[in-house]
């Protein structure tokens, strides 16, 4: 008579071992290994970010400048290879008036789907106005002008002799 020790000595083996034959026999249950070589159901990029050739630095480096007559490439501006895409056109604007919170702000932007132009405002601390007006395309980026509107006023503080403190008295403070 086979003993319970025996028994589950034998039972864990034979389990082993047929979990083992199984992941041989079974290509594919393994779902840590990697799909097989374009497994996927697309093609090949023909441009993949596979290495050079030997011999040949790889990354970015000195290039020779570019031959008279050429563009060169200027760093910060798309290269010769870009093509550019043109967005959707596009005009919004809105503005926000809360005298309660002193927030006063206004946004306007439109675009043909190249450039953008637009101009925001927003009422700053002291009273004036900023206003930003703004052009930008995909070539040469954001340009800003920016400029301001009406006079800056500061509140008096507290007079020779009064009590200062915390807001006490009547002072006016920060309305919420």
């Amino acid at each position: 008579m086979m003993s319970f020790k025996s028994f589950m000595l034998l039972s864990l083996s034979l389990a082993a071992i047929s979990g083992y034959v199984y992941a041989q026999i079974a290509p594919g249950s393994n779902a840590y290994l990697p799909p097989t070589k374009n497994g996927y159901d697309y093609p090949e990029p023909p441009n993949s970010l596979k290495p050079g050739p030997p011999g040949r630095p790889a990354g970015p480096g000195p290039r020779p400048p570019a031959p008279p007559g050429q563009p060169r490439n200027i760093p910060g501006q798309p290269g010769d290879d870009h093509v550019h895409m043109p967005g959707m056109p596009y005009e919004f604007e809105y503005a926000v008036q809360d005298p309660e919170t002193a927030n006063d702000y206004a946004h306007k932007a439109s675009s043909d789907g190249d450039v953008v132009t637009g101009e925001y405002r927003v009422q700053m601390p002291d009273g004036r106005t900023q206003v930003v007006r703004y052009t930008a395309d995909w070539k040469t980026g954001y340009h800003a002008d920016v400029s301001y509107e009406g006079e800056a006023t500061f509140p008096q503080g507290p007079q020779a002799g009064a009590r200062g403190g915390g807001g006490g008295g009547g002072a006016a403070g920060y309305k919420y």
